[in-house]
């Protein structure tokens, strides 16, 4: 999966939050009974703005604006982490 590949696509987040586990800095999200995720803050961050209204693009100009970075330095690893999310069904893309 690359940035190119996937800039247009809607991706739409699955499961819930059901814990924040504040001294790790990560957060738990359960995709059912029998699938829970620990992800990191930034991850979670990437997968609660995939909401199925905006575009991969969207997403990684507003953490580049967020992060005060270009789009081509942010785009890499928003790719990279939208593709782990796949990977565990916590997005659909």
């Amino acid at each position: 999966m690359n940035y190119e590949e996937i800039k247009g696509a809607k991706p739409q987040k699955r499961g819930k939050v059901v814990d924040v586990l504040e001294d790790q800095d990560s957060y738990v999200i359960q995709l059912d009974e029998n699938k829970i995720f620990q992800v990191a803050s930034i991850a979670y961050y990437v997968w609660e703005m995939c909401d199925g209204t905006k575009t991969v693009q969207d997403i990684v100009g507003e953490i580049s604006k967020a992060a005060n970075l270009s789009e081509a330095e942010v785009s890499g690893p928003i790719t990279q982490i939208l593709e782990e999310l796949s990977k565990a069904e916590l997005i659909v893309i």
